[in-house]
């Protein structure tokens, strides 16, 4: 299942690699990818992933994110 979120206050190739690096950490997550210019991160994961719990940890990166 694709799974894409808004990830807005990123301004450095060391923010995108923090979520980036948070991401690949979630159990049966793969294919990660966090675009700095869209302020967006797109992963496939096999079983749903508890969104609210993900949102919660990238916000306390300093980041705003939400579900697209």
């Amino acid at each position: 299942m694709e799974n894409k979120l808004s990830v807005k206050g990123m301004s450095c190739a060391h923010c995108t690699g923090r979520v980036k690096t948070y991401l690949e950490s979630l159990d049966h997550v793969s294919r990660v990818h966090v675009d700095l210019e869209t302020q967006t991160a797109r992963f496939e994961s096999e079983t749903p992933v508890d969104m609210d719990l993900v949102i919660k940890e990238i916000t306390a990166f300093g980041f705003t994110a939400k579900v697209l």
